[in-house]
């Protein structure tokens, strides 16, 4: 039996044997069991939306907390599926977990959206528009993640202009606590996860990893009905090959220590590893779509050691971080590169993106004057790509570093007990490039006797032109930052002692300077197939929705999301590609037996525009639904089972035109802890 039979086998006898405890566990709660705790809804969640942990009801931003039991629950193949549900948040994965996956917040585009882990930017330097591949992520130990929308490079800096995805760690805390899960189900998964944290005195840890193999199934084309081509569009496509596998492994890893009562040091470590196989469809040959050659290896490690000190009676905070994060691709890819005379070959592409950087925070409390949050950062960009075989005159590599100096203030004030205000700035200055000032300001009402909040935000964005855009044989070293200006208007209401949470946006983004590829009269002699230019305008609108309620408390509860999006093109004036007008989702939990959670999850995307790259012209992607389910039962304090169904419905859909999404699919597990 070769490798892959045995790990499809090993992950079936998983699933099996989870969905046969859970089968024979779900009629016998124990009398002395407890039910499973819910998410706490309402004020008490705390975030980290204004560079200082708060509890959410004094936040003025709009900003979703994905809280660790969802994350654990949906992220067994990434992030991905975790971050599902979020309004304002679209995600595309081009074809199945593990691919490239990008992600439209607000509609701005993936490159202006950062993605923060416990603080440091992860972009990937090396990519086209620095942005980062969700789809090599993985779920270890975390904490949070917190969505925040709408413009914040005052307080972020450049790639901010959509908003902020911040994935918060855990850091240990207590006795001593570990817990081992072992997942398998369709399409060959296997999946393996383990953690310890604690603390002891002065010390605190938390070590976790992360293992997920998958078979998968063949990314472009599959259960697509309608007739395909090749990159010629005259060639039918080949048999799809029976799967396209993924490999992803990750770590993550926090040591602190408390010197004394003012000082604490901490050094922490994130990283992962990613093997995928892909398709070529674009090719001009047949054979060459579905070719064993076309793989990627991705590796990412991040790195950074904080002290935080406090002074003048604990009056001023102070943060001092010194980080440095590395990006490692490889690409092979059949017949993809040529020589003088236009010969194809088989070929490794490399890409090599580096970042470190040194950044301080000061929080000063101003007694009845609010809060003063200051700071300075220094950030060294580099990239570095190479080509296995180099023919002469036919490979431009790419050996650039950008340094960017930056300085942000931020005055955070409460006036009258109720009214929260803020408002703050930012110069970035991009050596060899332009220096730019982004500002934000919010207010936030706070009625507490019928649990109402009235929230409003203003502000610019910025994001400077990536490495490639600049450097890179189609570039333009003198890239002005795209920009933008977007403001929010929304109200959360708590009812019923908190039992009902609802919270609703309004909002506009306005873009500029946008960044595209074409001919220009910019383009150099040598740039005859285009170049990166500064041209375009975009304007994004819509309405935000999430709410939850706890309907029959201890029993039932409802969870749903809503977003409506305008996205247009405003020198087209057509729609932006990838943004659906609406897209919603509806969760019902049932947790009224002791030690028991039942989750069925509806999701709906309305009609999607997007782009057939082969015959060159606009499609419109179907609408449709999807519904999934989940199960979890604590048999006792060590041991749980698991299991999901995922697609119960079998639909038919794609994410992006003509890639393949995965039918019905069974998943079961088993989790220690101790």
């Amino acid at each position: 039996m070769s490798s892959l039979s045995h790990r499809a086998a090993l992950a079936g006898a998983v699933s099996h044997i989870a969905l046969v405890f859970v089968s024979l566990l779900l009629p016998a709660s124990a009398a002395g069991q407890e039910a499973l705790p819910t998410v706490e809804i309402g004020a008490a969640t705390i975030v980290s939306a204004d560079r200082v942990e708060e509890r959410v009801d004094k936040s003025s931003s709009a900003v979703t907390v994905i809280p660790s039991a969802q994350i654990e629950k949906r992220g067994a193949s990434g992030l991905t599926e975790a971050l599902r549900g979020a309004p304002g948040l679209d995600l595309y994965e081009t074809g199945g977990p593990g691919a490239q996956t990008s992600v439209f917040l607000r509609g701005a585009t993936p490159g202006q959206t950062l993605v923060l882990v416990d603080g440091v930017r992860i972009g990937d330097p090396s990519s086209t528009d620095g942005s980062v591949d969700l789809g090599g992520l993985v779920a270890t130990d975390i904490e949070r993640i917190e969505v925040l929308r709408g413009p914040q490079s005052a307080l972020y800096g450049s790639d901010a202009m959509g908003g902020v995805i911040h994935i918060v760690t855990r850091k240990g805390e207590g006795r001593p606590r570990a817990s081992l899960s072992l997942e398998g189900g369709s399409y060959g998964t296997g999946h393996l996860r383990a953690r310890v944290s604690g603390s002891e005195d002065r010390l605190w840890y938390a070590f976790a990893i992360d293992a997920l193999t998958i078979d998968g199934h063949p990314r472009y084309g599959y259960r697509i009905t309608r007739p395909l081509t090749i990159g010629d569009g005259k060639t039918l496509l080949p048999p799809l090959p029976p799967n396209d596998p993924t490999k992803k492994g990750g770590a993550s890893a926090r040591l602190g220590y408390r010197v004394n009562e003012d000082i604490a040091v901490e050094a922490a470590f994130f990283g992962y590893d990613s093997a995928i196989r892909f398709d070529n469809p674009y090719s001009f040959s047949a054979i060459d779509v579905y070719d064993p050659q076309n793989h990627q290896h991705a590796t990412f490690a991040q790195g950074y050691a904080r002290v935080d000190a406090d002074m003048f009676d604990r009056a001023l905070h102070n943060r001092f971080t010194l980080f440095a994060n590395a990006t490692s691709r490889d690409v092979w890819q059949a017949r993809s590169c040529y020589d003088a005379s236009y010969n194809s070959y088989n070929c490794r592409r490399g890409y090599r993106g580096a970042r470190r950087g040194f950044e301080y925070q000061g929080d000063l409390s101003l007694g009845a004057l609010g809060l003063l949050t200051f700071g300075a950062r220094n950030e060294t960009e580099s990239v570095r790509t190479s080509q296995d075989p180099v023919p002469p005159t036919t490979f431009t590599p790419i050996d650039a570093v950008q340094t960017t100096h930056s300085g942000f203030a931020q005055h955070k004030l409460t006036m009258f007990e109720r009214v929260d205000l803020s408002y703050g700035g930012r110069i970035d200055a991009v050596d060899q490039n332009r220096t730019f000032a982004t500002w934000r300001a919010t207010a936030a009402y706070r009625l507490e006797e019928t649990g109402t909040k009235l929230r409003g935000s203003a502000g610019t964005g910025a994001r400077v032109a990536s490495l490639y855009q600049r450097f890179s044989q189609y570039g333009d070293p003198a890239l002005a930052p795209e920009t933008s200006v977007g403001y929010d208007i929304g109200v959360d209401q708590s009812l019923f002692g908190e039992r009902l949470y609802a919270s609703l946006s309004l909002f506009e983004n306005r873009f500029r300077d946008l960044i595209e590829f074409g001919r220009a009269s910019s383009c150099a002699a040598t740039q005859a197939f285009g170049c990166y230019y500064n041209v375009g305008r975009a304007r994004t609108k819509g309405v935000e929705f999430s709410g939850e309620a706890i309907v029959v408390p201890g029993e039932w509860r409802l969870r749903a999301s809503y977003t409506h999006l305008a996205a247009e093109n405003l020198t087209t004036h057509r729609s932006l590609f990838r943004r659906p007008r609406d897209k919603a989702t509806g969760s019902l939990i049932y947790t009224g037996i002791a030690g028991l959670e039942l989750e069925a999850r509806l999701t709906f995307v309305g009609p999607n525009p997007d782009y057939d790259y082969i015959f060159s012209q606009r499609v419109t992607l179907a609408p449709y639904a999807k519904l999934d389910l989940f199960a979890d039962y604590k048999i006792d304090e060590r041991m749980s089972v698991f299991a999901r169904i995922e697609n119960v419905n079998d639909a038919r859909y794609e994410e992006v035109f003509n890639y393949g999404t995965a039918g019905r699919s069974l998943y079961g597990g088993v989790k220690f802890s101790w």
